[in-house]
């Protein structure tokens, strides 16, 4: 009857599952049996797979994940690019957006974003707060291939002066701010003291052109703008026409820059365009490091796997006769490596399910940590396919790894088997030479990561002590977005700015107070073309061109950071619009442009149309604005009187703990305006920190993974010393039993140790120095090929290898020679 039942489910197709289901019920009945070995298997997996997927869930969220807008890979961002002015790239004028729109065949629609807009949100509901912005142009929506979650879009007549006071309110700022109240649409609201009416509300997803952006209001210019040309203010993306390349879109732009340069001499010459598909141009920043980091888990896992494959040829060898036996009896190599992959289902989905879980906590536990400059990080979580990712992982290691042992035993038949139990140490170089591999293996990925890791953190010790130009120590900061409909005028700001100044330097413990535009290593640029009265731009310092930093700042800024006068005088409160026009620069652009004349009385000023000479009358050290990594441009400085801006960083430097100051600063800004928001307030030590975050994160992780890497590959040396040691336990004590000394059987198996490290250093040394190439990219003052480095983690990790031989050295010293022969 039992045989009959068999046959019925065979020829049903059922066998197969049957069989597999009684395989995996095995396979739970082995891990009871062996609790150590399945606690081993367990945890390597949930390490391996946790990190992999950890990692690919960022890479899958910032890199790979389409944009939330139809048809996203259609969608180009448009530059300027004017690198003969020292402007490597740049935002569009609004006459060339026109002029783009109107000329092209290869576009569906160019839109325009006034990318950074502050406004200031004042009234019910709320204290005070400043929102981060755009100004959008009413076919910027169409254009993306989306709609307000509630509401509607901006009309093309609120895209013209005078009929733009309606807003769009991100699907954030109207949940937290409004309670997710959908009658606030139609309703006013106060947007730096101006009444706006809210029209709609964007979607969860909708982060244009970044998570940053709270509000939208409609994109109005002055018409001046399209017979100028000057205004480089404007960030343009378009639509690629059906059937349209990106190739054949940059090649028509390249033309139509061509004719607008031939056009207007004057103002376009040696300014041409570029054109980048949305989503790489976004993420352009982080693709290489995050890519370095996947592979750099990717090895772990690999690293994880062979000691996996290692504990399961280890438990072949026990199962040696089992399995031979069934091969015997008929069971064909097909069903053996069937079994085997079945019986490590029950491991692969408990350490699968352990390692996606860990992964679900780190992102979550990571979130903090992550920089804020880090694009899409929004996105990152544990998706539909990053779990089929996680899958396909654990797919593919059930049939690469699981398959070994059945193989083993499909290539040997019983009586090798039986001999092999009766032999012991003579036999099984086959299976002592494939663990030899897999260790050789672990040790090239382990010091491929160690280098990488040591490069890096090298990298970053070096950035560390670069010095930014400016003291940031027992500085607090913060930033004021000044609203031009309370404060109508220039004079009016300045006067402004100078009460809070007054109130805050009053302060007990403030040393000294200063006001500048754009705040060091915060992020955000304002540069300018700049001519030199009686200098040729053309002998300028290569690299250095005309384009500069421009930087309206109070009389005490410097001495607030510390910045140093090399030459001449600070700005004082009588550097009025009144008065002489005068500017500051610095000393790179005092060196590159005068070249060792005194600069003092010298004059400059924009180079653009009717702009008035300013004179020098100082000469200050050169800060580093952009990143510690990069020098960045020369920098000119005004007197925020003479030229002045609505959008002001606050710098204020203490005799003692910046931030024990942080409530009476406050105090006293809202003293002179209650209404005045505050952002971004902290201080300028964490500024500096937050500028090396996207470093420091990727250096923590890479040496995070390269140290669990060398934990399993010292596992994995362990393992195999330790096992062959076991297989010749006869052999030593016929050694020793014949004179041999103890140190001498140390030695073997300590050389043993050696000679695997050798060769898989040697493989790992060559990996390293191949892929030096993309880690070149992300090194700062340290080379791709550092000998440093290079000897600092091959040292490290034959430091590790040898500790793990150690042990299984003293056990085959100690072997008693009467026990191990009478064993035998």
């Amino acid at each position: 009857m039992t045989q009959l039942m068999e046959e019925s489910r065979e020829a049903r197709g059922l066998m197969w599952i049957v069989a597999a289901a009684q395989d995996m019920h095995y396979g739970l009945r082995l891990m009871r049996r062996t609790p150590g070995f399945a606690a081993a298997a367990t945890l390597t997996l949930a390490l391996g797979i946790g990190a992999t997927t950890a990692i690919f869930s960022v890479v899958y969220g910032v890199l790979l994940r389409p944009l939330p807008y139809g048809e996203p890979d259609r969608l180009v961002n448009i530059w300027t690019r004017a690198p003969s002015r020292g402007l490597p790239r740049g935002y569009v004028a609004m006459a060339n957006v026109y002029d783009y729109k109107a000329r092209n065949h290869v576009f569906e629609d160019v839109g325009a974003v006034r990318a950074v807009a502050n406004f200031n949100l004042t009234g019910p509901g709320g204290d005070p707060e400043r929102l981060l912005g755009g100004r959008m142009a009413a076919n910027v929506l169409p254009l993306l291939r989306v709609s307000p979650l509630v509401g509607r879009n901006f009309t093309a007549q609120e895209d013209t002066i005078g009929h733009d006071r309606v807003a769009l309110l991100s699907y954030g700022l109207w949940r937290r701010r409004f309670g997710g109240d959908p009658s606030i649409v139609g309703r006013d609201i106060s947007l730096s003291g101006v009444p706006h009416t809210v029209v709609g509300v964007m979607g969860p997803e909708f982060a244009f052109p970044s998570r940053d952006y709270q509000i939208w209001t409609p994109l109005t210019f002055d018409p001046q703008e399209l017979v100028t040309r000057q205004n480089y203010s404007y960030l343009a993306i378009a639509r690629l026409a059906p059937g349209v390349t990106i190739d054949q879109a940059r090649a028509e732009m390249d033309v139509i820059a061509a004719q607008i340069a031939g056009e207007h001499p004057a103002s376009a010459t040696g300014i041409g365009v570029e054109v980048v598909p949305m989503l790489s141009d976004t993420v352009a920043a982080v693709r290489a490091p995050l890519y370095v980091l996947l592979a750099a888990v990717v090895a772990m896992l690999l690293i994880g796997c062979a000691n996996l494959a290692n504990l399961l040829l280890a438990r072949a060898v026990a199962r040696q006769r089992e399995l031979a036996v069934r091969a015997a009896l008929g069971a064909g190599r097909a069903r053996l490596v069937a079994q085997s992959i079945a019986e490590l289902v029950p491991l692969m989905v408990i350490g699968g399910a352990i390692g996606v879980v860990s992964a679900a906590w780190a992102i979550d536990a990571v979130a903090p940590l992550l920089p804020a400059d880090l694009p899409r990080a929004e996105n990152i979580a544990l998706h539909v396919p990053v779990l089929a990712f996680a899958a396909a992982m654990m797919t593919a290691i059930a049939l690469l790894v699981g398959a070994w042992p059945a193989l083993e035993a499909a290539r040997s038949g019983l009586a090798a088997a039986t001999a092999d139990l009766s032999r012991g140490a003579t036999t099984g170089v086959r299976r002592a030479r494939t663990r030899d591999l897999l260790v050789v293996a672990q040790i090239a990925a382990t010091l491929w990561l160690a280098i990488g890791a040591t490069l890096l953190t090298r990298s970053l010790a070096e950035l560390r002590r670069v010095h930014p130009g400016f003291n940031p120590e027992r500085v607090y900061s913060l930033h004021l977005a000044i609203p031009r409909t309370k404060y109508r005028n220039d004079r009016e700001v300045a006067a402004f700015m100078r009460r809070i100044l007054d109130r805050v330097e009053a302060l007990p413990g403030v040393v000294a107070a200063g006001m500048v535009n754009r705040l060091p290593l915060a992020g955000g640029a304002q540069t300018a073309p700049i001519e030199f009265e009686g200098v040729d731009p053309t002998i300028v310092a290569p690299g250095v061109g005309l384009q500069a930093d421009m930087r309206p700042v109070t009389p005490g800024y410097f001495r607030a950071l510390q910045i140093p006068t090399v030459e001449g005088r600070a700005f004082t409160e009588n550097d009025t619009d009144e008065a002489r026009a005068v500017a500051i620069i610095d000393d790179r652009a005092a060196t590159a442009v005068f070249r060792g004349a005194d600069p003092i009385g010298r004059r400059l000023r924009f180079a653009i149309p009717n702009q008035p000479w300013r004179t020098i009358v100082g000469v200050v050290g050169h800060v580093r604005h952009d990143r510690l990594d990069d020098d960045g441009r020369p920098q000119v400085y005004w007197s925020y009187k003479q030229n002045t801006q609505d959008r002001e960083a606050l710098v204020v430097r203490t005799a003692g703990d910046p931030s024990a100051l942080a409530q009476s600063i406050g105090a006293a800004i809202r003293s002179v305006d209650p209404e005045q928001p505050i952002y971004d307030a902290r201080t300028l030590d964490d500024v500096v920190e937050r500028s090396l975050a996207q470093r420091w994160l990727q250096t923590a992780l890479l040496g995070a993974f390269a140290a669990m890497a060398i934990l399993l590959a010292s596992i994995g040396v362990y393992g195999v010393i330790a096992y062959g040691v076991g297989q010749r336990t006869r052999e030593f004590g016929i050694r020793l039993a014949l004179g041999a000394r103890r140190g001498e059987i140390v030695g073997v198996v300590m050389r043993r140790g050696a000679a695997l490290f050798g060769v898989g250093a040697a493989i790992g040394l060559a990996a390293a120095a191949a892929s030096a190439r993309v880690l070149s990219t992300l090194l700062f003052n340290v080379g791709a090929f550092d000998l440093v480095s290079f000897a600092a983690a091959t040292l490290v990790l034959f430091a590790v290898a040898i500790a793990a031989c150690g042990l299984p050295a003293r056990r085959a010293a100690g072997v008693d020679p009467s026990v191990a022969l009478r064993a035998e």
